[in-house]
């Protein structure tokens, strides 16, 4: 099952029997704690990239385009997270199916990077129109954050599929639990990098109006 070696299928057997007898207590400190601090650690850079790397594209873009990116911030990181989590649900179960394995699993990855790809095309055309509204017809900031929520969701696409392969064929763990830091922890890293740093230097190449810059 799921191109899974004898002993590796037991170690699971084992581990769901394990976990099926523990406490509650110890269901959440050998379980499930340690993916929550790995998570944590992982998301610190979101954090400082907020909270100390957006001067610079609040002083290029002024203070109400800026508020309005921040905004659209949340909104941009759960659509690509969502498309992450469907992803990595939809590859695992490909692998419990066995409808995804060591030999054609190329493949899949290379078909569910295209369907992400058709996804973020429409989630960054309709966050592109609603940006071009909200902003007062800013065409390039439109622009901007068409291509940044297309990339977003692109991304977390190729990472959420990427995920089960990585932690059942080569580090043996339950992709169930281990699977979601990378598509929803790298996933926020890049949606922030995307949505600051991309948008920084986008902006600043094509320009925006002048009227909010202060």
């Amino acid at each position: 099952v799921r191109s899974m070696s004898t002993a590796d299928f037991q170690a699971e057997i084992n581990d769901c029997d394990k976990y099926s007898s523990s406490s509650v207590f110890s269901r959440a400190s050998s379980e499930r704690l340690l993916p929550l601090i790995v998570t944590l650690l992982i998301e610190l850079p979101v954090l400082f990239m907020i909270s100390g790397g957006s001067d610079r594209l609040c002083a290029l873009i002024g203070q109400k385009r800026y508020q309005l990116l921040m905004a659209f911030l949340p909104l941009s990181t759960a659509l690509s997270g969502n498309c992450g989590l469907q992803a990595s649900t939809l590859s695992t179960r490909a692998i419990s199916k066995l409808h995804g394995t060591r030999e054609n699993y190329s493949t899949w990855l290379l078909t569910e990077v295209q369907v992400s790809g058709i996804l973020g095309l429409a989630i960054g055309t309709i966050i592109g129109v609603m940006a071009y509204q909200m902003s007062g017809f800013d065409v390039n900031f439109a622009v901007v954050m068409c291509v940044a929520n297309a990339l977003g969701v692109l991304t977390s696409g190729f990472i959420g599929t990427l995920a089960p392969l990585v932690f059942t064929f080569i580090f043996h763990r339950d992709a169930g639990k281990w699977g979601g830091l990378l598509a929803t922890s790298f996933q926020d890293i890049i949606g922030c990098f995307v949505m600051v740093s991309f948008s920084f230097h986008a902006l600043k190449f094509l320009g925006t109006s002048e009227s909010d810059i202060q």
